[in-house]
C-alpha cells in the first residue's frame, strides 16, 4: 500500500511540474508576442543585448554636488543669465544679438533662434521666470512663415528649431512645444522631393517648396535623423522617420572608394558623391559620423546597422586621418585629394573626442577611450598656448617644413605668433564661442570621473568671462594672440553660445543625474532627446 501511495505521489508530482512548465511556456510565448523578435535576435547575433544602454554610461555616479562644484555650476549660470539679458533687452524675438552695436539681425529667417535654441538650457539652469517668458513667445511664434525671400537651411533649422524644441518638450511635456515642433517639421519637410531622395540643403518654407541646388554636404544629409525620428515617436506620425531613414540609406550606398570614409558633398539628383571633396570629421562632414553612433543610442541598441557602420568609420578614420605629431600630439586632419594631406585639425573636429569616449562606453570600445583622451589633451592645447587662453578656430601642425616665404622677416613674425614650442600653431585665429573642446570635456569626465577634465573646463570658462564677455552679452574675438584692451571683435553672440557652450559648461560642474546619458541622447545642437527604450 505505501508503495502503491509513493507512486501515486511521484505521478501527481510529474503531472503538477508538467502543468506548470505549461503555463509558464504560455505565459513566456504570450509575452515575446509584445516584443519585436527579428530584432531582439538580430541584437544578439551581433552580441549584443537589448538592454546594453541600460547599463550606466556614465561610470563614475556622484549625485552630491560639492561645494567647489556649487560654485562653478552658479557662475556659469549667472554667465547665462548675463547673456539672456543682453539677448531680452537689444534682440528679444529676433534671431541673434550683436552685442557689440547693441542691436540684432534676422540670420536665420526671423525663428528667433537664440530664444528657441536656449529654451531647455533656461529650463535645465531653473531660470524659470526667463523660461517661462520665452516659451510664451514660442506660443505666438508662426514657424510656417520666414523673413521674405528667405531660403532656410534644413540642416540648421533642423538642430536648433526643431532639436530646439524637442528638447525644451522632452524636459517639460507643454503639448503646446510639441505642436510648434511639428510645424516646423511640417515646413522643413518640404525640402524633399520625393519621400525616397535626398533633400535640398535649402527651402522655401513661405512658398511651401525646396530651393533647387546640386549637391548637399553630408553633415547636412546625415543630421536630421535625431529629431525627425524623436519627432515621429512622439507624434505618432512615421512620415518624419521615413524621410532621414532613406536618406541614411542613400548615403550608405553611394559608392566611394575609403570603406568607413565619405567624402563632403553628394549630388542630390544622382546621389553620387563628389570625388573632388575632402574627406574630414571638421565642417561640411562632423555630425555625420557623430549621429551614426547616436542613432543607435536613440534606438536603445536596436538597430545594430548604426553600431557597425559607426564602428566601421572610426577604424577608417583611425587608419586614415588620426595623425601624430613631432611632438607627441595626436589630431584629426583633413584628406583633401588621395594625395594632398592637409595637417590642420578644426574646432569643430573637437566634437570627436567625446563621441569616441560616448562610443567606447556604449560598444564596450575601451581602445577608443584612450585615443579620446589623447585628442582631447591636443584641444585644450590649443586653448592653454594662446594668450587669450581662447582656442583659436582652426590649428596647424609644424612638420618641420619651410614656412612658404621668402621674407625672413615675415616668417619669424608666424614662427613666433602661429606656433608655439611642441609645434602647434593657428591657421586661423578667430575665436565665436563654439562648443566643441567643452563637450568633450563635459563626456569624458561623465565617462571617467577625472576632475582634471572639470579644471580644464573651469580654465576655458574663466578665459571666456575674461576675455569674451562685454557690457552686454558675449562676443568673438579676431584674434586670440590679441590681449589689447582694443583688440576687434566679432559682433555676434551666435544661438549655440547658450544652446551648446554654457550648458556643456553647466553639466561639467553638475551631478551626473542631471541629463543622465543613461536617460537621453544629446543631439549635435545639445538638446536633450530620451532615449526610445
Amino acid at each position: 500500500m505505501m508503495a502503491y501511495m509513493s507512486i501515486s505521489l511521484r505521478k501527481l508530482f510529474f503531472v503538477l511540474l508538467a502543468c506548470l512548465s505549461g503555463l509558464y511556456l504560455l505565459s513566456f510565448y504570450g509575452h515575446l508576442k509584445n516584443y519585436k523578435v527579428e530584432s531582439w535576435v538580430d541584437t544578439l547575433r551581433q552580441g549584443e543585448l537589448p538592454w546594453k544602454l541600460a547599463t550606466t554610461v556614465d561610470a563614475y555616479r556622484n549625485s552630491e554636488l560639492t561645494a567647489a562644484n556649487f560654485k562653478r555650476q552658479q557662475a556659469v549660470r549667472e554667465a547665462t543669465s548675463h547673456a539672456w539679458k543682453a539677448y531680452r533687452q537689444f534682440a528679444w524675438g529676433q534671431d541673434e544679438l550683436r552685442p557689440v552695436a547693441k542691436d540684432s539681425n534676422q540670420k536665420w529667417g526671423g525663428w528667433a533662434i537664440t530664444l528657441v535654441d536656449s529654451l531647455d538650457t533656461l529650463k535645465l539652469m531653473s531660470l524659470d521666470e526667463d523660461y517661462e517668458e520665452a516659451k510664451e513667445f514660442v506660443r505666438t511664434m508662426q514657424f510656417n512663415r520666414t523673413v521674405e525671400g528667405y531660403h532656410t537651411q534644413l540642416f540648421e533649422m533642423t538642430i536648433r528649431a526643431l532639436g530646439g524644441l524637442l528638447g525644451a518638450y522632452e524636459l517639460d511635456d507643454d503639448p503646446m512645444l510639441l505642436k510648434q515642433a511639428q510645424v516646423v517639421g511640417d515646413s522643413l519637410a518640404h525640402a524633399f522631393r520625393t519621400a525616397d531622395s535626398l533633400p535640398a540643403p535649402y527651402v522655401d518654407v513661405n512658398g511651401k517648396a525646396l530651393v533647387p541646388g546640386r549637391d548637399i554636404c553630408i553633415a547636412e544629409a546625415g543630421t536630421l535623423q535625431l529629431e525627425f525620428k524623436k519627432l515621429s515617436q512622439l507624434t505618432g506620425n512615421d512620415t518624419y522617420a521615413k524621410l532621414v531613414d532613406n536618406v541614411s540609406e542613400i548615403l550608405e550606398r553611394a559608392e566611394r572608394k575609403f570603406k568607413g570614409l565619405y567624402p563632403s558633398f553628394i549630388n542630390v539628383l544622382t546621389g553620387e558623391f563628389n570625388p573632388h571633396s575632402a574627406i574630414t570629421v571638421g565642417a561640411y562632414a562632423d555630425s555625420f559620423y557623430e549621429y551614426l553612433l547616436k542613432q543607435y543610442i536613440l534606438h536603445a541598441g536596436k538597430e545594430p546597422k548604426f553600431k557597425a557602420r559607426y564602428i566601421t568609420s572610426v577604424e577608417a578614420i583611425k587608419e586614415n586621418l588620426l595623425k601624430k605629431s613631432t611632438t607627441g600630439f595626436s589630431y584629426i586632419g583633413l584628406m583633401a585629394s588621395e594625395t594632398n594631406f592637409v595637417h590642420e585639425m578644426e574646432h569643430l573636429a573637437c566634437f570627436y573626442p567625446g563621441l569616441l569616449a560616448l562610443g567606447s562606453r556604449v560598444l564596450d570600445r575601451p581602445q577608443d577611450l584612450e585615443v579620446a583622451k589623447e585628442l582631447a589633451r591636443t584641444c585644450y592645447h590649443s586653448y592653454t598656448m594662446t594668450p587669450t587662453g581662447l582656442g583659436p578656430d582652426v590649428i596647424s601642425f609644424d612638420l618641420q617644413e619651410p614656412i612658404p616665404t621668402r621674407d625672413v622677416y615675415a616668417q619669424r613674425l608666424w614662427d613666433a605668433k602661429h606656433y608655439d614650442a611642441d609645434g602647434i600653431g593657428a591657421a586661423a585665429t578667430r575665436y565665436i564661442l563654439r562648443p566643441e573642446t567643452i563637450e568633450t570635456l563635459f563626456i569624458l569626465y561623465r565617462i571617467t570621473g577625472d576632475p582634471k577634465y572639470q579644471e580644464w573646463g573651469w580654465n576655458i570658462f574663466l578665459a571666456i568671462e575674461k576675455h569674451a564677455k562685454i557690457e552686454h552679452g558675449y562676443s568673438g574675438l579676431v584674434d586670440v594672440y590679441d590681449t589689447t584692451a582694443d583688440a576687434p571683435r566679432l559682433d555676434s553672440m551666435e544661438s549655440f553660445f547658450l544652446a551648446e557652450t554654457l550648458k556643456y559648461l553647466y553639466l561639467l560642474f553638475s551631478p551626473t543625474d542631471l541629463l543622465s546619458l543613461d536617460e537621453f541622447v544629446l543631439n549635435t545642437e545639445a538638446h536633450p532627446l530620451r532615449i526610445m527604450k
